[in-house]
């Protein structure tokens, strides 16, 4: 029995990695097969350890949300915030058991490469469902200034439920891993990869995300690259052509960034608003929020309501009924529901998993780190399942990865 879960770890991990294109339900049954086959592995190597004291700070998050939440005068609420946090103790609990054998390099590479081809075969769904479902000259038109394939997956797609926004932000982890193995391995077939997520992630006109790819890319390329200056002058020089042409002819893309100058100091009045500026009142009344409730918080529970109160007071529109608006910033989302107490606690779960990550120097964990602390100030981006187990599953493996290094050769499982 021992055998036989040991050899199963690896599979049932690239199972879990499959997420971005399953249910939330069908994510949550390969994390269940996992456990379950973890358990029967302990059982049978009669090892009945539990997670280190040290690695008890990655539930912090969970803790924090149960924590506040159990004095909540309406269960209901609370229980969907517990529910969407739950996977910071799932995750990092089961992971943190898993032998660390399962988390060298080569078995790094085969998760990672397993996220990447599926992120490839999501971009060619993206595709092939547009072209099924539309004439193939709208792929390339701009109609009343928008994209007709950005609208297409935002608003008509239903193969999978991943938003884009969080399927983007993926891409960029992915980007990295392509272009780190062109760079020190050169593995030239993974700029195949490169171009593509680039490209999809141009269609679908994330902005942060478009302009966090592109920086990293051009970060690793100057810095990375054992290339002469000349060369990469002339690297630098070809990139930013193709810039120019991806950006003179993608649909759309123009127009979401001049959307950021024009509507940014402009209030949603009535049915004239854009992303622009309902981000930009959804920041305006959460800082507001802060200010009055910074010492306490409002509660999971009242978060929603307190916004579409100020939403209601202060704009002369209806861009907030038929939707639900967060915070779009998970830091607020925290100070405003916990006050100043759960607020530090949640940075000294970041600050450690910085000082981890920083401490490992290991650039694709540095990058990844980087990358979801920037997105989690437009985005609640830990408020959704998709984006709280990609984390904790890139997490975790680069923890674990970390103690991997640390055994010596004779402490390593033969099994």
């Amino acid at each position: 029995m021992k055998k036989y879960t040991y050899k199963l770890f690896p599979f049932l991990i690239c199972v879990v990695f499959l997420f971005p294109i399953v249910k939330e339900n069908i994510a949550t049954l390969s994390i269940i097969l996992l456990a379950l086959n973890l358990i029967l592995y302990k059982v049978s190597s009669r090892d009945f350890k539990f997670i280190e004291r040290k690695q008890l700070f990655l539930i912090i998050p969970f803790l924090i949300i149960s924590v506040f939440s159990v004095f909540s005068t309406n269960a209901k609420i609370s229980l969907v915030h517990i529910n969407h946090s739950l996977l910071f103790l799932i995750v990092p609990v089961i992971f943190s058991l898993i032998p660390k054998e399962m988390f060298s390099l080569e078995k790094l590479h085969l998760y990672f490469n397993t996220l990447k081809n599926l992120c490839l075969l999501i971009a060619f769904i993206y595709i092939i469902s547009f072209f099924l479902n539309n004439p193939v000259w709208k792929f390339n038109i701009e109609f009343h200034n928008e994209s007709p394939f950005r609208n297409y997956i935002y608003n008509d797609f239903k193969w999978f439920k991943i938003h884009p926004t969080y399927y983007t932000t993926i891409l960029i982890f992915c980007v990295a891993h392509a272009f780190n193995e062109v760079l020190e391995k050169q593995k030239y077939f993974q700029l195949l990869y490169v171009f593509a997520f680039l490209g999809i992630t141009f269609l679908l006109l994330t902005k942060l995300t478009i302009v966090l790819m592109v920086a990293l890319l051009f970060y690793m390329f100057l810095f990375k690259s054992t290339l002469s200056s000349v060369y990469k002058g002339v690297g630098i020089l070809a990139s930013v052509l193709s810039l120019f042409i991806l950006v003179q002819y993608t649909p759309g893309i123009k127009n979401r960034f001049v959307e950021v100058y024009k509507s940014i100091n402009v209030k949603p009045k009535e049915l004239a608003f854009d992303s622009t500026n309902i981000r930009k009142a959804i920041f305006d009344c959460s800082t507001n929020l802060v200010k009055e409730n910074w010492v306490t918080g409002v509660g999971f529970e009242n978060l929603q309501a307190k916004l579409n109160e100020c939403y209601a007071a202060n704009y002369d529109s209806s861009f907030y009924e038929n939707h639900i608006y967060l915070t779009h910033n998970y830091y607020l989302y925290i100070l405003i529901s916990t006050g100043i107490l759960g607020f530090v606690f949640y940075l000294f779960y970041l600050a450690t998993i910085i000082k981890i990550s920083l401490k490992s120097n290991l650039f694709l964990f540095n990058s990844f780190i980087v990358t979801i602390l920037i997105v989690c100030f437009i985005e609640d981006f830990f408020y959704r399942q998709y984006g709280v187990l990609y984390f904790n599953l890139i997490l975790m493996c680069f923890i674990n990865h970390i103690e991997y290094k640390k055994l010596s050769p004779n402490k390593i499982s033969t099994d």
